[in-house]
């Protein structure tokens, strides 16, 4: 009998996969175990020494599976052989020393971790900075941008948004494919991995880890030798395939057709691997390559699993989805207004997206496949974070963002420029991703001290602002000034190159000055606010925690 005879449930119900094998061991995990419904027999191989050592079906209750008789020991480096073919990596390696074409080996899990008081961090009324390891450190390595995350506390954000670490070949780049499960060796591998999140989370900063699914499946990784895991591989379902996301060769992984249960499973494992094994708090996914049409969308799934995982490991776990040309909305607009101060345009875009993103009766925008998982997991939802807004520098180096030419932040912006695009970022409600262009870490001189301790400030308003973000949006200009207001704060900048006297006697009375980017040349007396040139400032009625 072949895993295709076994795996006939796997293919019995088109368009709902069956729900996820849970009598399954940790995976992966010593004990080699691979999908591949369609083999007649699989080895496993042992490089050191020539031995070929026979995988078994698991059985009818886990279609498509072969598992080892015994485990590996740790550092011991195997393969697979499929029908008696050339010997191909675990498409699931957790560690590939010599490299994504190479052999995989055994990781020993064993880490001193600590941690355990660690229950996460609510990324919803806090905000994260991108850490993009090649340009963050000199090094480009884990380990070096971990010397940093004391820095990184110090500017008040709630975590840190991690680059890609999955392990891909250096020559070709990303898009010629990435093993998910491992850990780019030239970062420093798995252990520099643990190291950095023990780390961050001793500096009280959560760890959400970037999930590169577009190259996943990229025809270069050989995973068509196991089974369907893409829709475009040589074996994978091509009637009625779509084409792979916008800007992408690679093809698309094969989430609801033919065999879709593999790969499935093989992408909430690698979900289950990094926030369990490594203790990272969230992932931010290519939503773009994930859309299905499914009866249960596997974003719903996804997010079912994760919220379960949370409640076994006792930590806040989440999941960052967003669009191509969303997160970026807000910073654009704004940059827009600084660059045509009194020009009425920009500013009706903002009170266009100030209606789209914050209606106040509207749930928020969701990917088609993410409204219908919505409604199938709403218990789920909870571990979700919508509707980002990036900086310029943290949307450029999300590697599936689609390139739009040159980059936005020109070399004439100021750190006034830079001052107000932090302003509204942070305070405008969307949980916000920060760079280090407008947050330089470290802060080695007077100019980049500044911008941190304003982006502390603002940080310290931002829970008291989220809380508010169900009310409506206002937005008015008086000449060169622009007042924005919600709830109980209000953000007043001066886009042009004069002082500005901004009336604000129609804010509620009890409105004070808390922040001001120029604290000397910003003044509130008798409902008149004075504020200098390219100027931000911010006015808030009640308590916060500065």
């Amino acid at each position: 009998m072949t895993a295709a005879d076994a795996g006939l449930a796997d293919r019995a119900a088109p368009g709902t996969p069956p729900p996820l094998p849970r009598a399954r061991e940790r995976w992966p995990g010593p004990r080699p175990l691979l999908w591949a419904p369609r083999a007649h027999t699989v080895e496993v191989v042992l490089p050191a020494t020539g031995d070929r050592l026979p995988l078994r079906l698991v059985g009818a209750h886990e279609p498509g599976y072969w598992r080892a008789d015994a485990e590996l020991a740790p550092g011991t480096d195997y393969l697979f052989s499929v029908d008696g073919g050339s010997p191909v990596p675990d498409p699931c390696s957790a560690w590939l020393p010599d490299g994504v074409h190479g052999a995989s080996r055994v990781l020993d899990q064993e880490f001193a971790w600590t941690d355990a008081s660690w229950r996460g961090a609510d990324l919803d009324s806090g905000a994260l900075l991108r850490v993009d390891l090649p340009t963050f450190t000199p090094a480009g390595t884990l380990d070096a941008a971990a010397d940093l995350l004391e820095d990184v506390a110090a500017t008040g954000v709630a975590g840190v948004e991690l680059s890609p670490v999955a392990a891909y070949d250096p020559a070709r780049g990303l898009a010629a494919g990435v093993r998910l499960f491992a850990v780019h060796e030239p970062l420093g591998g798995p252990s520099a991995l643990q190291r950095f999140v023990d780390r961050a989370h001793r500096c009280g900063l959560a760890v959400v880890l970037d999930a590169p699914h577009r190259w996943a499946v990229a025809d270069g990784l050989g995973l068509h030798a196991f089974g369907p895991y893409a829709t475009g591989s040589r074996l994978g379902p091509r009637t009625g395939a779509r084409p792979g996301p916008p800007g992408s060769d690679s093809p698309r992984i094969n989430l609801d057709g033919s065999g879709s249960r593999g790969p499935r499973d093989f992408l909430v494992a690698d979900a289950e691997r990094w926030l369990r094994d490594f203790h990272v708090d969230g992932l931010l996914l290519d939503v773009e390559a994930l859309v299905d049409r499914s009866a249960l969308p596997f974003l719903g799934e996804l997010a079912e699993d994760v919220h379960q995982l949370g409640e076994q490991v006792g930590r806040r776990l989440h999941l960052l989805v967003d669009g191509p040309g969303r997160s970026d909305r807000l910073t654009t607009v704004v940059h827009d207004i600084l660059d045509a101060p009194g020009v009425a345009d920009p500013v009706q875009d903002l009170r266009r997206l100030a209606q789209e993103v914050f209606p106040p009766t509207t749930a928020p925008w969701r990917p088609p496949s993410l409204r219908r998982a919505h409604r199938a997991t709403q218990r789920a939802s909870a571990v979700l974070v919508r509707d980002l807004t990036r900086l310029p520098a943290a949307n450029r180096s999300v590697p599936w963002t689609p390139d739009t030419g040159a980059p936005r932040e020109a070399a004439g912006v100021t750190d006034d420029d830079r001052a107000c695009l932090l302003t509204f970022a942070i305070l405008a409600g969307t949980p916000p991703v920060l760079d280090t262009e407008h947050v330089p870490v470290p802060a080695r001189d007077d100019r980049s001290r500044r911008l941190v301790d304003w982006t502390r400030t603002l940080l310290s308003l931002r829970p008291a602002a989220s809380a508010d973000r169900d009310l409506p949006v206002e937005v008015r200009t008086e000449g060169t000034a622009l007042v924005g207001r919600r709830g109980r704060t209000a953000i007043v900048m001066v886009t042009g190159a004069q002082s500005v006297d901004v009336d604000v006697a129609s804010l509620p009375p009890e409105m004070e000055l808390v922040a001001a980017w120029d604290p000397a040349g910003t003044t509130l007396e008798g409902g008149m606010l004075r504020l200098p040139p390219r100027s931000p400032a911010v006015l808030h009625s009640g308590p916060f925690e500065a």
